[in-house]
């Protein structure tokens, strides 16, 4: 075999080039479907995990949903409450013995929202109530009849409740009010600074409902009644107490008299609220801050779980009950903190906790009007 020509030898190595090249070109191939097979297995990898996301924030968004529409659904708990003569009552108002800057906190909390306003000649606030009820309806912020006004019979008054009920009207600048409340069930008693007696509830409710019948107040109640008193009104009365206003709180948890004014229909208001105030005050530094209701592992524990402040756990409870509460207060950010008690519903196991404190201390005490104590 003869050896290859040059031109022959130079025809091959062009071939084994040339399939060099075309081997080099497929593993370049190879390498760019590689790459090109990683690139898909990240994007779908990063697709994959930008689903999870996209899932879980779904899952997160109807979970929070979830949340909102039970906080919605708590959020339908009643503000207000249908009397026996089917007039509606809001569940939180604004109690006002011992406000400060009265005016303004009447005119402020009706711009925040409340609706109901207890007054009394013993207050001796009518007047600026008036002022600030004045100002609010003046600045378009509510009308007359969306508002709820209370006020009371003073025991000096007894033998004339139209004349006090005029005058107080005079004072608050109303041409009527939504409830008079005899004050106080004292009938034939001496007073504590004077040999005085007041006429009995036999003679002084007729004349109660009398000013109903001439439209000075659409409403008539009761204030410090028992159960017995409230037996007495009840059997004779032509128009029935809507209301009978008490001290009432966990501390001072009247059950007998709750009791009988539901079965009777008769709604109870409760003052002394969250029991504090000045006899509150009184009472907790004389026992060294130990009956602090505020400070009551139940109701420190229930404000936590219900990311709530113990008032709100306190009003809620009373709301719960179907009270009408009328906490006192001048400082206005806490009487927008009262209203938040209406955004939620405890329940009802957690209600029973705080009416086992039962009947231990009543801070209100009628000896100071009339030397002696007159209720049962």
């Amino acid at each position: 075999m003869g050896s290859s020509s040059p031109t022959e030898n130079i025809n091959h190595n062009n071939q084994i080039q040339s399939k060099i090249s075309e081997m080099k070109s497929k593993i370049k191939e190879t390498e760019s479907n590689t790459d090109l097979v990683e690139n898909m297995i990240n994007t779908i990898s990063s697709k994959a995990k930008n689903d999870q996301n996209e899932t879980k924030e779904k899952l997160n968004s109807i979970i929070k949903n979830t949340d909102t529409l039970i906080k919605s659904i708590h959020s339908l708990t009643p503000t207000t409450k249908k009397l026996n003569n089917d007039i509606e009552i809001p569940l939180i108002g604004l109690g006002t013995s011992r406000v400060k800057n009265v005016e303004e906190v009447v005119y402020h909390s009706i711009k925040d929202g409340v609706r109901l306003i207890d007054t009394a000649l013993l207050y001796k606030n009518e007047e600026d109530i008036g002022k600030g009820i004045k100002r609010a309806i003046d600045d378009g912020i509510v009308k007359r009849e969306e508002l709820y006004i209370v006020d009371k019979l003073w025991i000096d008054d007894k033998r004339d409740p139209e004349k006090a009920l005029r005058e107080a009207l005079k004072r608050l600048n109303l041409d009527y009010i939504d409830l008079y409340l005899d004050h106080w069930p004292c009938g034939n008693v001496h007073l504590k600074d004077k040999d005085y007696k007041t006429i009995s509830i036999f003679e002084l409710w007729p004349k109660m409902e009398s000013l109903v019948d001439k439209g000075l107040t659409k409403s008539i109640g009761c204030s410090n009644y028992n159960v017995q008193s409230l037996l007495n009104l009840l059997s004779f009365c032509r128009i029935k107490p809507v209301v009978n206003q008490v001290e009432f709180h966990p501390y001072y948890y009247q059950k007998g008299l709750k009791d009988f004014c539901d079965k009777e229909n008769i709604a109870l208001m409760a003052y002394y609220t969250m029991a504090r105030g000045n006899g509150a005050r009184n009472y907790i530094k004389e026992h060294n801050g130990e009956m602090d209701i505020f400070k009551e592992k139940d109701i420190k524990h229930l404000a936590k779980e219900y990311d709530k402040t113990p008032g709100q756990i306190i009003l809620n409870w009373h709301i719960h009950q179907g009270n009408i509460a009328i906490p006192s207060t001048s400082n206005l950010d806490r009487m927008k903190e009262n209203l938040g008690a209406l955004n939620f519903e405890m329940k009802d196991s957690d209600v029973e906790k705080l009416c086992k404190y039962g009947k231990k201390m009543k801070f209100c005490g009628c000896v100071r009007f009339f030397g002696y104590n007159i209720m049962a």
